[in-house]
């Protein structure tokens, strides 16, 4: 991924003090389904979201990594935590209704992205990470409401994956591993919200068109290889 350019975040091995004294996983892990840290009771994802909510768009985005990451020390939390978190509060100050259009709800979310990628970016330390900010727009989408009600019909949640996609912020990697625990769910439990979510037919188109996609990088990685082969 890519960051943009002149972006503090832009060099992965950037000296912020906080983030890149941090291990390339936790200690301990937690379930996406799990939102409780070392303290008894504590929800940390919504204390995380809380964290993200607070934060004023007019400072640097450091602080708010530095803020999530001490939080998230000490609670014995995951960057899955954080990233499902930070992209809750992202849908949340989007103020989404069930009148919002599909032009409306994707340029607001582009807008934003540009000033959280970096942040998603470098707490994605790997395709879990990604895969949390999926899930934490398949959460919104399924959890009622107004903003539940406009994510989960049409093709606005399909617009949201593309988006992330678009923006470097999720890999297709991540959104397939995502698309094979839904499938996997489909015989389990069919009429679940996350199923019905997962096999509607414009999510279903984009994860079609992002296979064909994997497969074409693949042909085209292998034909270089061949082309290399033949010119030694």
């Amino acid at each position: 991924m890519q960051l943009e350019d002149g972006d503090d975040f832009s060099d992965k091995d950037a000296d912020h003090s906080e983030l890149d004294a941090l291990s390339e996983f936790d200690a301990v892990e937690f379930g996406t389904d799990d939102p409780y840290g070392r303290q008894k009771d504590v929800d940390v994802i919504g204390e995380l979201k809380a964290i993200c909510l607070e934060y004023e768009a007019s400072s640097p985005i450091e602080n708010l990594a530095i803020e999530l990451n001490s939080f998230k020390f000490s609670q014995n939390a995951s960057y899955s935590d954080c990233t499902k978190a930070a992209i809750l509060a992202i849908l949340e100050i989007m103020e989404i209704t069930k009148d919002t259009t599909d032009a409306k709800l994707v340029a607001e979310f582009k807008s934003l992205l540009e000033h959280w990628a970096p942040l998603l970016q470098k707490m994605s330390i790997g395709q879990d990470e990604e895969k949390a900010i999926v899930l934490g727009i398949e959460r919104t989408a399924t959890s009622g409401g107004e903003i539940g009600e406009k994510l989960s019909s049409g093709n606005a949640f399909r617009f949201l994956l593309q988006t992330l996609y678009n923006e470097d912020v999720v890999s297709e990697e991540a959104i397939l591993a995502w698309s094979e625990d839904r499938t996997a769910e489909i015989d389990t439990d069919p009429s679940s919200a996350r199923v019905q979510l997962y096999q509607q037919q414009p999510v279903q188109e984009f994860l079609k068109w992002l296979v064909a996609e994997e497969s074409s990088d693949d042909d085209d990685g292998s034909d270089d290889e061949d082309n290399s082969s033949a010119d030694e």
